[in-house]
C-alpha cells in the first residue's frame, strides 16, 4: 500500500493570504460585564500601533528605540487552539537599555509603553559608564516578507490532519500483533509587524511545524523510548503542512519496524575510552551545545554569567582569529536564509538583512554571532581583517513579550570533501560504539558535558547491539581535538534546536546541519551501575 493511497482523501487547499488579525471572542460570563467582542486589526492598525511607540519614545528622550507586535497561532490538532498577542518597546537612552511590553493592543497603552522603556533606561544610567555604538544597518521601508511554504497549515482543516495522522498510525500498527503507534503534530504561525526610529518598518510571517510518530511493543511501552520502540521525528521546521503531507513516513516505516526490533536486544557495556561514530543528528547537538552556544558573543563576554551561562572562549575578543578550537576538519557557518529554517528571516529585529558567515574555519575561531551592538565590540578585529563592520543579523526574540536580544542563527557542520557516509565511518572502527541520538547537558562554562542517547556497539566494523545505560562524558576541546573523521555532502542534513537565554528565559529555535563524524577515544560511563 502506498503513501499516496493515505493521501488522497484530503484535499489540500492552496497557501492563503494571510488574514488580518482577530482575538478570540470572549467568554459569555465576561460578555455579560458589557464588554465588546475583540475587533479585526489589519496589517495597517498594527503598523500604527508600533509607529506610535516609536514617537512616543522619541519624544521621552530615546536616541534610538525600536517596537515589535506578534501574533502567534498555535495548533494541536484534536487538543487545542491558541492566539497569543504582544507589543514591547525597547528604547536606548544614554547607552542603557530599558524595555516594557503588553498584550494590550491601543494607541494610548503602545506610547505608554514606550515611556516606559525610556524611564527604566534613565533609571539603569545609576551603573557604571558605558558606551553603545550600533553598527549600521538595513533601511526597511515598509517591507513584507512570508515564509515560502506551500500548504498553510491553518488552512487545512483539523480532520484532514487527524485523518493522515490515524491513517498512518493505523498502518504502521497493522504490521505485526504486539506493534502500535502514536502519533502526535503541532503547528504554529507567527505575523511580526516592526519598527525602528532609523525610520524601518517591516512584517515578516514564519511558521513553525512538527510531527513525531511513535512505534513501539505495547507489553514494553512503559520504558518509553527504551528499547522496543523507535521515533520519526518530522521537524519542527520552517514549513507548512506539506511537512506531515508529503513526509515518507509510509516509505521508511518497514526501517523504523526494525529500527525497534532491534533496540529490543541490548548489552551492557564496559566503562573506558572507545572510538565513537556519531549520526549527523548526534553530531548537530554537539555542534549546537558546544561551539553554537559558546560562540554567543554576550555569552563570552560574561553578560549570560546569571543566567544562560558563560563560555569556554573566556577571552573572546582576544581568541579571535588565533585560538584553536580543534581539528583543522572543524568549519561551522552561520546563516538565516535556508530554506525551511527555523531562524531564516528576511530581516532580524533591528531591520538588518542577516548575511552566511563562518564561526569557525578549519579549527580557528574567526567570528562569533552578533547584533547591532555586539558587532562594534568586534571593531578592531574586523578593520584589522579588512572587513565592514556590521551586524551579521543575529537580533531577535521569542515574541514581542521579550527584550531584543542575540539568538542563535542556523548553523552548520561543514561536510568532508571526500564521500564519507556513517556506513564508512562504521567499517572504518573495528570496535567502538555508534551515537545514533544524544541529549546532552553542558556546565556553566560549556567545558563539561554528559551525553545520553541512542547507543549501539560496533564489532569488527559492524553495528551490534543498543547499549543499555551507557552515557559520553567530555570536555570540549577534547572532542574537537580528537576529531579524526567528518561525513561528505551525501550525509548532510538539517536538525531542529532550541536555544534559550536571558532572565527572564526566552527560547528560540534555529535549525543546525550537521554530518556523521568520527571521533577517538572518548569515554563512556554507566551512570545507573552500582558501585
Amino acid at each position: 500500500m502506498k503513501r499516496r493511497q493515505f493521501l488522497q482523501h484530503a484535499t489540500l487547499a492552496a497557501a492563503a493570504s494571510v488574514m488580518p488579525v482577530r482575538a478570540f471572542g470572549i467568554p459569555p460570563s465576561v460578555r455579560s460585564l458589557g464588554l465588546s467582542e475583540p475587533r479585526e486589526y489589519t496589517d495597517a492598525d498594527l503598523q500604527a500601533l508600533v509607529t506610535r511607540a516609536i514617537d512616543a519614545a522619541r519624544s521621552a528622550g530615546a536616541s534610538y528605540a525600536d517596537a515589535h507586535v506578534t501574533v502567534l497561532r498555535g495548533q494541536l490538532p484534536g487538543r487545542n487552539e491558541s492566539e497569543d498577542r504582544a507589543i514591547g518597546v525597547r528604547a536606548l537612552v544614554d547607552d542603557y537599555w530599558g524595555f516594557v511590553a503588553s498584550s494590550v493592543w491601543t494607541a494610548d497603552e503602545s506610547a505608554r509603553l514606550a515611556r516606559g522603556a525610556v524611564a527604566q533606561a534613565k533609571a539603569h544610567r545609576r551603573g557604571r559608564t558605558r558606551a553603545v555604538d550600533l553598527a549600521p544597518g538595513s533601511i526597511v521601508h515598509d517591507g513584507e516578507w512570508i515564509q515560502p511554504v506551500k500548504y498553510d497549515p491553518f488552512d487545512i482543516p483539523v480532520t484532514e490532519k487527524l485523518d493522515v495522522m490515524n491513517s498512518i498510525v493505523d498502518y504502521a500498527s497493522s504490521y505485526q500483533v504486539g506493534l502500535a503507534a502514536r502519533g502526535t503534530m503541532s503547528f504554529t504561525r507567527e505575523k511580526k509587524i516592526s519598527a525602528t526610529s532609523d525610520n524601518a518598518s517591516w512584517t515578516q510571517t514564519t511558521y513553525r511545524s512538527q510531527a513525531a510518530f511513535t512505534l513501539f511493543y505495547r507489553d514494553e511501552y512503559h520504558r518509553r523510548l527504551g528499547p522496543g520502540s523507535a521515533v520519526r521525528d518530522l521537524g519542527p521546521a520552517g514549513q507548512g503542512w506539506e511537512l506531515v503531507s508529503e513526509s515518507d513516513l509510509i516509505d521508511t516505516m518497514p526501517r523504523l519496524i526494525a529500527a525497534a526490533e532491534q533496540s529490543r536486544h541490548v548489552t551492557s557495556l564496559d566503562v573506558g575510552r572507545y572510538d565513537i561514530v556519531f549520526s549527523a543528528e548526534a553530531m548537530a547537538t554537539l555542534v549546537d551545545q558546544t561551539l553554537g552556544a559558546a560562540t554567543e558573543l554576550d555569552r563570552a563576554l560574561g553578560y549570560e554569567a546569571n543566567a544562560s551561562g558563560t563560555s569556554y572562549f573566556n577571552d573572546p575578543l582576544e581568541m579571535l582569529g588565533t585560538r584553536s578550537v580543534g581539528s583543522q576538519l572543524v568549519t561551522v557557518t552561520a546563516n538565516r536564509s535556508i530554506p525551511a529554517g527555523l531562524a531564516t528571516r528576511k530581516w532580524d529585529d533591528e531591520g538588518v538583512i542577516p548575511e552566511d558567515f563562518t564561526i569557525i574555519k578549519d579549527g580557528i575561531l574567526v567570528d562569533y554571532q552578533t547584533t547591532r551592538e555586539q558587532a562594534a565590540w568586534l571593531a578592531d578585529y574586523y578593520r584589522k581583517s579588512g572587513r565592514t563592520v556590521r551586524s551579521h543579523g543575529c537580533a531577535n526574540a521569542s515574541s514581542a513579550m521579550a527584550i531584543t536580544m542575540q539568538h542563535a542563527p542556523n548553523l552548520a557542520l561543514v561536510p568532508s570533501a571526500q564521500d564519507t557516509s556513517f556506513d564508512d565511518l562504521v567499517a572504518s572502527t573495528p570496535k567502538g560504539i555508534a551515537m545514533m541520538s544524544l541529549r546532552v547537558a553542558m556546565d556553566q562554562q560549556l567545558l563539561n558535558g554528559i551525553g545520553y542517547g541512542a547507543i549501539r556497539e560496533i564489532k569488527n566494523g559492524k553495528l551490534g547491539r543498543y547499549v543499555e545505560g551507557g552515557a559520553l562524558v567530555f570536555r570540549t576541546p577534547e572532542v574537537w581535538k580528537n576529531l579524526i573523521g567528518i561525513g561528505g555532502r551525501k550525509s548532510f542534513d538539517w536538525y531542529p534546536a532550541l536555544r534559550g537565554k536571558g532572565e527572564p528565559w526566552q527560547g528560540t529555535w534555529h535549525t543546525v546541519g550537521a554530518v556523521p563524524a568520527k571521533i577517538k577515544q572518548l569515554s563512556i560511563i554507566d551512570p545507573v551501575r552500582k558501585a
